[in-house]
C-alpha cells in the first residue's frame, strides 16, 4: 500500500509539472517570474531523483536471473487470466514491494506495471464472481461487461455474462453474451478446465450434441460435466444414458423436479442419502399434493431451510392463453362444478305460496319459474307463521331481484327469532350456498333437515356442500338412502349424481321429464357425467330464462364445448356484444354467476371492459353497494390492478366489516399480487380461522409461511390439507438469491 501511495504521488507529480509546463508556456508570454521560479525548483528536483536513483541501481546492481523464476510465476499466473482472489493479488503487491526494496526496481516495477494491467479486469472478474454466488445477476453483469471493456479474461467473463442473462430472463442479452463467449473460447484453450467451459458455450449456443463428447474428457469439473450431460440425456428423453451418467440420485432427483417430473423425482430423492435430498422430496410432495408427507418431512426441517421458497399467482388467473387451456381442462368437469347450478336454481321455500305471490307483486315485474315452492308440511293460516311469512317474502324479493347478499342478511336476522323454523334454515342455507359460503351451507341444510326429514333435497344439498368442501358423511347419505321411495325419483338421481351412480344416473334419464329447473338441471348433470350431449336440457333453460347469465352461458357452452377453446373465445366475443342480459345477478347475485361472467370474459380477453363496466355501475349504485365494490376488487384482482384491488379490500373489511372468508381470502391474494406479503398472511390467517376447510386459504398460508421461513408454522398448514387438493390460485418456485 505504501509503494502505491509512491507512485500515486510521483502521478501527482507528474500531473503538476504537466500542468505547470502549459501554464508556463502561458506565462512566459506574460514574463512571470515567480511560476519561473517554481518550475526550475521542480526540475532541478526532478533531476536530483533521477541522479539518485541511478547511483542507487548503480550500487545494488544485481542479474536479474535470480528473480526470474519469482517474476515468471507472476507473469504466468496474470496470464492465465482466471480467478485470483484479493489476497493473491495483496501478495504480488508484497513481492514486487519487496523486490523495490532489494533494489531490484526495474523488475519491481515490471511486475506492478504488469498487475496493474490487469489487476482492474481481475478485480472487475472476481467481484462478479461474487455477485453471481449472491445470485445478484444483474450487478454481476455489470463487472463482466466492465471486465470484457478491458480485453481481459474475456472468454470466463462472457461465459458467466451468458448465465447471468439467463437467469435474468433476457433472451437480447443472453444471444449477446453466448455469441461473446463463444467468439472468446480461444483464448483459454490451453487452461485445463477448457473442456468443460466448451461444452458449456456449445450448450449455450444450442449445439447440445457437440458438448457431449467435451463433457466427458477428462476436467476439473467432473461433477457439473456429469450434470450437464445428464441434463442433456434427459432433454433429448434418454433418461436410462441420463441414469448411467448420474449416478447420483440426489443430483438426479433434482434434475427431474427443475423440468417438472416430479413423479420421477420423488423416486430418486426417496433413495438418496443426503440429509439436502428429504428438504427437497417435502417441495416435490407439496408440487404432487401429498400434503401429509410434506409436512412430516418439513417438520424435522424447522430451522434448517436449505431451499427457501417464493410464492407466486398462477399465471392462468391472468394470461389469456393459459387460461383458455385451463377452462378446456377444468370447466364443468367434475360432478362438484355442477352442484352450484343446483343451488343456483332451487327454488326458496315459503309457508304460504298465494300469500307470498301476492305480496311479491308488488315488487318484482316477474316471478321467475319455480323460484318458490310452498311447504306443505308447515302451511298454516295463523298469524304467527302468517307474520313470519311475509318476513320471508321480504326478503325472498331481494334474493328474486338478485341482491343475495342483502337477503342473507334478513335470513340471518330472523332466523335468531325462528331457530326452529326448517323453512328458514333452508332459504338462509340457500343464500349462503349461492354465495359460496358452503361451510354454512352445510350446516343450516342440515338443520332444515334434522327439522323436517321429509325433505329430502335439504339432506341432498347439504351433502353437495360438503362435498364442495372435499368432504362427504356417510350417516348422512345412510339416512337419505333410507328415506327415499317410490315418490322421490327427483331426490333419487340427485343422490346418485353425489355417489358417482352411472347406473342411477341413466336409469333417470329414462323416466318422465317434467318442467321444472331442478329436473333439467339433474338431466343436464347426469348426462353431462355420462358423456352425452346436453344441449336439449340446456336450451329448455334458456326458453325458461332467455334474459339470464347463467342460463345463456350454459347453452352458449353446450353449442361450443368442441371447438377449439381459441374458436370458442371468438364466438363468445360475439355474444358477450350482442345479447341483452339481465346483469343484476352479476352485480350483485350468486357466485357461480360472477365466477362462470368473469372466466368467460377472461378467455376471451374482454376483462378490461367489464373492468371498466362494474367500476362505473360502482359510482351510481346506493342500494347494494357491497357487492359491487366486492366485484370491483374481483376484477382489479384479475386485471393485475393488485394495489387497487388490495385497497378496495382493505376498505369492505375495516370500514364496512366484511369478513366471510371469500373477501378476506381475495384480499390476501392481491396482498401477494401487491408484494404485501407479510399483510397477506395475517388476511389468510383470519380466512382460515372463520372457514377451518377452506383449503386455499390454508394452503396459501402455508407456503407464505414457509416463504418467511418459519417451516413449522408451514408445516402445521400443510398437515390439515386433505392429499389430492390442487390449487386454483398459487404455486412456488425455489427462490433464488
Amino acid at each position: 500500500m505504501a509503494e502505491e501511495n509512491k507512485n500515486k504521488e510521483n502521478e501527482n507529480q507528474e500531473e503538476n509539472v504537466i500542468v505547470i509546463e502549459e501554464n508556463d508556456n502561458e506565462q512566459e508570454k506574460k514574463k512571470n517570474k515567480f511560476i519561473l521560479i517554481i518550475i526550475i525548483l521542480l526540475l532541478t528536483a526532478i533531476i536530483l531523483l533521477l541522479v539518485l536513483a541511478a547511483v542507487v541501481i548503480t550500487k545494488k546492481k544485481k542479474s536479474s536471473a535470480n528473480i526470474s523464476p519469482e517474476i515468471t510465476e507472476i507473469t504466468k499466473k496474470l496470464e492465465k487470466k482466471h480467478i485470483i482472489q484479493k489476497d493473491e493479488i495483496k501478495q504480488l503487491i508484497k513481492r514486487a514491494t519487496i523486490l523495490y526494496n532489494k533494489g531490484e526496481k526495474e523488475k519491481a516495477l515490471q511486475i506492478l506495471n504488469k498487475l496493474s494491467s490487469y489487476s482492474e479486469a481481475l478485480s472487475y472478474y472476481n467481484l462478479g464472481v461474487i455477485k453471481l454466488e449472491e445470485k445478484n445477476y444483474k450487478k454481476a453483469l455489470e463487472y463482466f461487461q466492465k471486465a470484457i471493456k478491458n480485453k481481459d479474461n474475456r472468454a470466463l467473463s462472457a461465459i458467466n455474462a451468458t448465465y447471468a442473462s439467463l437467469m435474468l430472463k433476457d433472451k437480447k442479452l443472453f444471444n449477446y453474451y453466448r455469441r461473446l463467449a463463444y467468439t472468446f473460447l480461444p483464448e483459454i484453450a490451453k487452461l485445463k478446465s477448457y473442456p468443460y467451459y466448451y461444452a458449456v458455450v456449445m450448450y449455450y449456443m444450442g449445439y447440445e450434441f457437440e458438448s457431449i463428447p467435451a463433457l466427458k474428457t477428462k476436467n476439473p469439473y467432473k461433477e457439473e460435466s456429469n450434470r450437464l450431460l445428464s441434463a442433456i440425456y434427459q432433454y433429448y428423453g434418454d433418461f436410462t444414458k441420463a441414469q448411467t451418467i448420474e449416478e447420483n440420485p440426489f443430483y438426479k432427483g433434482l434434475a427431474l423436479a427443475r423440468i417438472g417430473e416430479y413423479g420421477l423425482a420423488k423416486t430418486y430423492l426417496s433413495i438418496s442419502d443426503k440429509n439436502e435430498s428429504k428438504f427437497a422430496l417435502s417441495l416435490v410432495d407439496l408440487k404432487l399434493s401429498n400434503f401429509t408427507e410434506a409436512a412430516k418431512l418439513l417438520k424435522k426441517f424447522q430451522d434448517n431451510n436449505i431451499y427457501p421458497i417464493t410464492v407466486y399467482l398462477k399465471p392462468s388467473l391472468f394470461e389469456t392463453k393459459t387460461a383458455q387451456k385451463y377452462f378446456k381442462e377444468n370447466f364443468l368437469k367434475h360432478k362438484e362444478d355442477f352442484y352450484d347450478l343446483f343451488f343456483y336454481y332451487a327454488p326458496y321455500k315459503v309457508f304460504n305460496m298465494n300469500q307470498t305471490i301476492s305480496y311479491l307483486k308488488k315488487g318484482i315485474a316477474g316471478i321467475p319459474i319455480g323460484s318458490i315452492e310452498e311447504s306443505q308440511s308447515y302451511l298454516s293460516k295463523s298469524a304467527t307463521y302468517s307474520a313470519l311469512n311475509l318476513k320471508i317474502s321480504n326478503a325472498l324479493k331481494l334474493a328474486l331481484n338478485g341482491h343475495i347478499y342483502l337477503a342473507n342478511e334478513k335470513f340471518k336476522k330472523l332466523i335468531k327469532h325462528r331457530d326452529t323454523s326448517y323453512i328458514l334454515h333452508y332459504d338462509l342455507a340457500l343464500t349462503y350456498a349461492q354465495l359460496g359460503d358452503y361451510n354454512n351451507a352445510y350446516i343450516h341444510f342440515l338443520r332444515a333437515y334434522h327439522l323436517n326429514p321429509n325433505d329430502l333435497k335439504s339432506g341432498i344439498y347439504a351433502l353437495m356442500s360438503l362435498n364442495k368442501m372435499k368432504k362427504t358423511n356417510d350417516y348422512l347419505v345412510t339416512s337419505i338412502k333410507e328415506d327415499l321411495n317410490e315418490n322421490t325419483t327427483l331426490e333419487e338421481a340427485l343422490l346418485a349424481i353425489t355417489q358417482n351412480n352411472t347406473v342411477k344416473m341413466a336409469a333417470f334419464l329414462e323416466k318422465d321429464e317434467k318442467n321444472t329447473p331442478t329436473w333439467i338441471i339433474a338431466r343436464l348433470t347426469s348426462k353431462a357425467l355420462l358423456d352425452r350431449d346436453y344441449t336439449y336440457e340446456a336450451l329448455k333453460l334458456k326458453s325458461m330464462y332467455p334474459r339470464e347469465i347463467i342460463a345463456n352461458l350454459l347453452y352458449f357452452y353446450a353449442n361450443n364445448k368442441n371447438l377449439p377453446v381459441y374458436k370458442l373465445a371468438l364466438n363468445y366475443q360475439s355474444m358477450f356484444f350482442s345479447q341483452k342480459l339481465n346483469m343484476n345477478d352479476f352485480y350483485y347475485g350468486a357466485k357461480i354467476v360472477r365466477d362462470w361472467y368473469f372466466t368467460f370474459a377472461k378467455i376471451s380477453g374482454l376483462l378490461n371492459k367489464v373492468r371498466l363496466n362494474l367500476i362505473n355501475k360502482a359510482k351510481k349504485e346506493s342500494f347494494d353497494l357491497i357487492p359491487i365494490l366486492q366485484r370491483v376488487a374481483f376484477a382489479n384482482l384479475y386485471t393485475k390492478h393488485f394495489e387497487q384491488a388490495y385497497v378496495i379490500y382493505n376498505d369492505l373489511i375495516n370500514n364496512k366489516n366484511i369478513t366471510d372468508p371469500h373477501t378476506l381470502y381475495h384480499a390476501a391474494v392481491a396482498a401477494i399480487g401487491a408484494n404485501h406479503h407479510a399483510n397477506a398472511v395475517a388476511l389468510m390467517e383470519l380466512a382460515k380461522l372463520k372457514n377451518p376447510i377452506f383449503y386455499e386459504a390454508r394452503y396459501g398460508l402455508g407456503l407464505l409461511w414457509q416463504e418467511a421461513n418459519n417451516l413449522r408454522a408451514a408445516s402445521i398448514q400443510y398437515a390439515k390439507i386433505p392429499d389430492g387438493f390442487t390449487s386454483k390460485y398459487f404455486d412456488f418456485n425455489i427462490l433464488q438469491k
